[in-house]
């Protein structure tokens, strides 16, 4: 019983001296007979239940100052802190009550430190608590070396809605009467992501707008045909920027303008070739054909290996993500040559680097054009005899990519932005060559 009373008297003493809770155990230990460690521990014992007292405990504001969160984003960096918090005690305390996305952000450094606040209860009974300034800055997360999220956007976009790409051809497989024709397809130099200037406002949106558009018009103005391939040229700086650190760049190094992010543009722009390919692929079997170019090299053998995978199963869908970039499709005695143009400057070379790379068909086809973009307008000419053959069309086709300040400030103004498609017949090659120019407004 006595030693209950000693406790009690002990336990009174602390409560009404709170600065004894942190300190001064000898002291104390000698005034009521104890022993240090047990002082001690009576006070820590105090000190832990404070935090559940503040609870039922009414303080005014001046005894116990207001919680105050402070959150300050800038483009790479958030900083957030919580001060004057009993609650916010731990990182993870910061991250889940200031709701900090951890797939955007990860943490750079964080702080904890805690002081001491007396207050008194209903019973004007003083009470010390243990308050929490918690500050933490975080840094935008690199997404290209992210990949357990690259993987979860990968699955998420490819393999959980598989079922939904697992096509089925809906045109009638059966031969119908009549001589059939190629159809091929290029929408060059798209440039997702593009900064255009005031007046050719320019975004991911218009740019599937037009894409969508230019198949749909050439596909209905080549219905004459009786279409039993397609051949579909995807690549040819269809991106606009390659990397993304330093700064936003082309494969070499070039800065670029983009209105979105490298990655945003590439998770938009492999949904869109998937949803243009399903969408030829309902008329006819199609060659899908990757062409890199020198704004999207890396970024386009990447997309075409997805495409790969996504459609192996596919039959009616076959998809050439070969090296080297020049690349080539033939049909009948036609040989279809899709480069972008960037490599071989000179297309006075083209024969011998042709004659050489083909070989082994070269002497089984009467009829060869090669098709290029880069230049974003429209440029054809005629090279000479070369062996047997009538000669090698050479064609720089045009482009639905907006007007950027280079070009303004250089002058390149005037130039109609479009795509092309020509019908190709197995023997008398090439039928007819179709434009969608883009609307001007």
């Amino acid at each position: 019983m006595e030693k209950n009373n000693k406790n009690d008297k002990l336990r009174d003493y602390l409560l009404k001296n709170p600065e004894k809770l942190r300190g001064d155990y000898s002291y104390t230990a000698k005034m009521f007979d104890s022993t240090y460690e047990a002082v001690r521990m009576q006070a820590r014992k105090l000190r832990a239940a404070f935090d559940e007292e503040l609870k039922a405990a009414s303080y005014s504001s001046a005894e116990v100052p207001e919680e105050k969160v402070i959150t300050n984003e800038q483009k790479d960096s958030l900083l957030v802190s919580v001060e004057n918090s009993s609650r916010v005690k731990s990182l993870d305390d910061l991250i889940s009550n200031c709701k900090v996305d951890l797939s955007t952000w990860e943490v750079d450094w964080f702080d904890i430190g805690t002081y001491e606040v007396t207050g008194f209860d209903n019973d004007r009974k003083p009470v010390t608590v243990t308050m929490y300034r918690t500050k933490a800055k975080f840094k935008k997360i690199d997404i290209w070396k992210n990949l357990p999220q690259l993987k979860e956007d990968l699955k998420q976009d490819l393999f959980d809605s598989f079922q939904s790409y697992a096509l089925k051809p809906t045109y009638n497989t059966d031969k119908e009467e009549g001589e059939g024709y190629l159809l091929e397809i290029g929408a060059y130099d798209l440039h997702l992501g593009k900064l255009g200037i005031s007046g050719d406002n320019y975004n991911l949106d218009v740019a599937r707008d037009r894409l969508f558009s230019a198949i749909r018009s050439l596909f209905h103005r080549a219905r004459g045909f009786k279409i039993e391939e397609i051949v579909f040229v995807v690549g040819n700086d269809f991106l606009n920027i390659d990397k993304a650190h330093p700064f936003n760049s082309t494969t070499a190094g070039t800065p670029q303008g983009n209105n979105v992010s490298a990655y945003e543009a590439y998770r938009f722009g492999r949904k869109l070739l998937v949803e243009c390919i399903n969408a030829l692929a309902k008329q006819a079997p199609v060659q899908v054909v990757v062409v890199p170019g020198n704004h999207d090299e890396e970024s386009m053998l990447h997309m075409g290996d997805a495409l790969e995978a996504l459609y192996e199963q596919t039959p009616h869908v076959t998809v050439d993500n070969s090296r080297p970039l020049m690349k080539a499709y033939k049909y009948g005695e036609c040989l279809l040559i899709f480069d972008h143009g960037h490599r071989v400057k000179n297309y006075k070379n083209l024969a011998s680097v042709i004659s050489q790379r083909f070989r082994d068909v070269w002497s089984s086809v009467r009829h060869i054009e090669v098709h290029r973009g880069h230049l974003h307008s429209l440029k054809s000419s005629i090279m000479g005899q070369v062996e047997e053959l009538n000669g090698i069309a050479v064609r720089h086709l045009g482009s639905m990519s907006p007007t950027d300040q280079w070009h303004d400030d250089s002058g390149y103004l005037s130039t109609t932005k479009r795509a092309h498609a020509f019908v190709w017949h197995k023997k008398d090659g090439m039928q007819c060559e179709y434009y969608y120019n883009v609307p001007v407004k």
